[in-house]
């Protein structure tokens, strides 16, 4: 790490911005995808709501996972409470350790969202059991892996519109 040069600051973000993310997020949800295509992709939602668990604490926090988990059992006509509990849990998890995890370089905040994804995939496997439908099979468990190798392209993305630009 060099001292020579300083730090990039960032502006503040907006809390337009962080809807905005869940909207899209929310909206990919609904896209008509092939059949198969769905067992490869990332929970998004669940990644935002890690992303600004960790950058923006005092915004998105287990209250605001479990309104968004709300609205994406309704959008995905999955088991009402579903995502609403498996995001509360894991956004609890994120805020037990979020100022170690902000120090955290992208490569071990990649394995940390790996295991809280892969509890996510857990908690909502176990809530399916228990209200009696079949095991989905060990292939469910793959998205958070893709999922864990996108979190530095996530990062750099969601870091885009606030880096101030030098002239």
């Amino acid at each position: 790490m060099s001292y020579d040069r300083p730090q990039e600051l960032l502006k503040p973000i907006r809390r337009r911005f962080i809807t905005l993310t869940f909207t899209v997020a929310l909206l990919m949800e609904l896209l008509p995808l092939p059949v198969g295509s769905t067992r490869w992709l990332p929970d998004l939602v669940a990644m935002l709501i890690l992303y600004w668990a960790i950058n923006q604490p005092r915004r998105i926090g287990v209250g605001m996972a479990f309104l968004i988990g709300l609205i994406a059992d309704v959008t995905t006509a999955g088991l009402f409470g579903q995502h609403a509990l498996a995001y509360c849990i894991t956004a609890y998890l994120v805020q037990l350790r979020q100022n170690q995890l902000v120090m955290f370089n992208l490569g071990q905040q990649a394995l940390v969202i790996l295991a809280l994804l892969q509890a996510n995939q857990l908690i909502m496997v176990l809530v399916r059991l228990a209200s009696g439908a079949a095991f989905i099979g060990w292939g469910y468990f793959l998205p958070p892996l893709i999922g864990a190798l996108l979190w530095p392209l996530l990062n750099k993305l969601l870091l885009l519109p606030y880096r101030h630009h030098s002239v």
